[in-house]
């Protein structure tokens, strides 16, 4: 029975330290800024970068230039962006996303698109580029 007892106790205490790894991923498994090179369609050409801050905000930059500023939420296997300003993304997208490591050049994300506005079509497109994390 003791031994019973010991085992519980393990599994439950093995269970609460997954479920707080589990959400710390998801509070700040995306933060940082990641970079990805498009090259078509000819509007979109350009090195894009963004940088999700650990507070749930992102900014999205093109060639260096900020075009776009929004919030985003996120799980340890979503991610949903919303308030959107600067683009004329006027929805929320929500695309699941993968983290992968790699050996010699860090880690790098890919979206895939769940549900995404009418008007965020560019955003989906961008979005659809494997990006790399900047050191």
């Amino acid at each position: 029975m003791r031994f019973r007892r010991l085992v519980f106790g393990c599994g439950v205490v093995a269970a609460a330290m997954l479920a707080t790894s589990s959400l710390a991923l998801a509070a700040g498994g995306l933060a940082g800024t990641y970079t990805t090179t498009v090259k078509s369609p000819a509007q979109l050409q350009g090195k894009w970068e963004i940088t999700f801050a650990k507070g749930g905000s992102y900014t999205v930059r093109m060639d260096g230039e900020t075009v776009a500023r929004g919030r985003y939420a996120s799980t340890a296997t979503t991610i949903t962006l919303d308030r959107e300003r600067g683009s004329g993304c006027t929805g929320a997208g929500t695309y699941a996303w993968n983290m992968v490591a790699l050996r010699r050049s860090g880690r790098t994300v890919t979206f895939t698109k769940k549900r995404e506005s009418a008007s965020c079509q560019g955003r989906a497109l961008v979005l659809s580029h494997r990006f790399a994390e900047v050191r």
